[in-house]
């Protein structure tokens, strides 16, 4: 799930399959070991304060840089490194005599995003702008610088400006090299002659039912569901610092539940239109 510049997922570390709702359910199997894939999509570091079932794993609060993601396995805790595994309601030695179910929080994942506010720079710290590789960089054009106009020299023919005198077109771009293959090998057939009808005519083979999806979303929840800690995770974790954070979190929650096995099963809803998403508007 997305919320502005940042997002939650709920990952399989074993490759397994979940499933988010649009509701924010994320059905899952008893017994799957997960991890939580926190994004931060803009141009500032963050701090993100993440709780699983009422408790906090996070400690002071885990920094995520710009454009980056962290993909978190285990509790931020010096004594304890279990990984987050899912449990049915109901299991007396996770979830106490209760099991449970008197916690209203169980199932609940809820990331608490701050960004840090940008502080001036300082002279030693000032550069050149950094831009992410996903972000082109702006076009930057300067005026001619007024002078008197250069002078042909005699008797040298023109030739590209940039280009040494003794270039010569690669070989492999000339007219001549669109029937050429590499190292003399036969022409290969194109993208069009793999589609082509064969000589032969194939059995088109059976498609098989696809199961229902559900139509609500209790249809897909089998029973609720928390948060255990098995096995033992590697994951290391630095100390670090960060400057002022805003006041204003985003909050992003999901609900860990046991999905049906038909909900999980079921494929993906296609969109109701091929058209493509409209454009924006464009800015002033």
């Amino acid at each position: 799930m997305r919320v502005g510049d940042f997002s939650v997922d709920v990952i399989p570390a074993d490759g397994s399959t979940v499933r988010e709702l649009d509701s924010g359910h994320v059905l899952a199997r008893p017994g799957q070991v997960y991890q939580l894939r926190l994004r931060n999509h803009g141009p500032l570091r963050c701090v993100a304060d993440v709780s699983i079932d009422g408790h906090a794993v996070t400690g002071g609060g885990l920094v995520i840089g710009p454009w980056s993601t962290v993909d978190l396995e285990r509790p931020i805790h010096a004594t304890e490194r279990g990984r987050f595994t899912v449990v049915a309601e109901g299991d007396e030695h996770v979830f106490g005599p209760d099991g449970g179910r008197d916690n209203p929080d169980l199932g609940l994942i809820e990331a608490r995003f701050r960004r840090e506010l940008p502080q001036p720079p300082t002279r030693e710290a000032a550069g050149p702008r950094e831009f992410p590789p996903s972000i082109p960089r702006p076009l930057v054009t300067f005026p001619p610088v007024p002078g008197p106009a250069p002078q042909p020299v005699p008797d040298v023919p023109p030739r590209r400006p940039g280009v040494p005198p003794e270039w010569t077109p690669p070989t492999w771009n000339g007219p001549s090299a669109r029937l050429r293959e590499p190292l003399g090998g036969q022409r290969q057939p194109g993208i069009s002659a793999l589609m082509a009808a064969t000589s032969l005519p194939l059995a088109e083979p059976a498609e098989p039912a696809a199961p229902a999806a559900p139509t609500q979303v209790g249809d897909a929840i089998e029973r609720a569901a928390g948060t255990g800690l098995t096995g033992s995770s590697g994951q290391e974790f630095v100390p670090t610092h960060v400057g002022p954070l805003e006041a204003e979190a985003t909050v992003i929650q999901l609900r860990l539940v046991i999905g049906t096995e038909e909900a999980l099963a079921a494929p993906h809803a296609l969109p109701d239109s091929e058209a493509a998403p409209a454009r924006p508007a464009a800015r002033p």
